[in-house]
C-alpha cells in the first residue's frame, strides 16, 4: 500500500481494482450493482478523478516553466486541489486499512 503515494502506484492500484470488479460476482453483488453503483465503481471513479487532477497539475507545472501559462494563481489553485485530493485518497486508504484490520482481529 505504500505504492499509493506515487502516480504510478495509484494507476497500478486502479488497474487491480478494475480486475477485481470484473471477477466473478455473487447474486447479492449482482443485485447491488443492478440497483446502483458498487463501492468499487465509486472508488474507481475517485481514483480516475485523482489521476486527472494530478495530470492537470503536472501539465500546468510544465506550462508554467516553459512560459505557456502566465497565471501563477490558477496554477497554484490546481496544485492545491491535486494535493488535497491526494491527501484525501491517502486518508480513505488508511481508514479502509483500519477497518480491515478491525474485522481481521474480530473473534467469533
Amino acid at each position: 500500500m505504500d505504492g499509493l503515494l506515487t502516480t504510478q502506484g495509484l494507476t497500478d492500484y486502479q488497474s487491480a481494482l478494475r480486475t477485481l470488479g470484473t471477477s466473478s460476482t455473487t447474486d447479492q453483488e449482482t443485485n447491488s450493482v443492478a440497483s446502483g453503483n458498487s463501492f468499487s465503481s465509486y472508488l474507481t471513479d475517485a481514483v480516475d478523478q485523482l489521476n486527472q487532477k494530478t495530470a492537470t497539475m503536472n501539465q500546468d507545472t510544465v506550462n508554467l516553466i516553459t512560459g505557456d501559462e502566465s497565471d501563477l494563481g490558477n496554477v497554484m489553485i490546481r496544485m492545491t486541489e491535486a494535493q488535497l485530493a491526494l491527501q484525501t485518497a491517502v486518508q480513505v486508504r488508511n481508514k479502509c486499512l483500519e477497518a480491515y484490520n478491525d474485522v481481521k482481529n474480530m473473534q467469533f
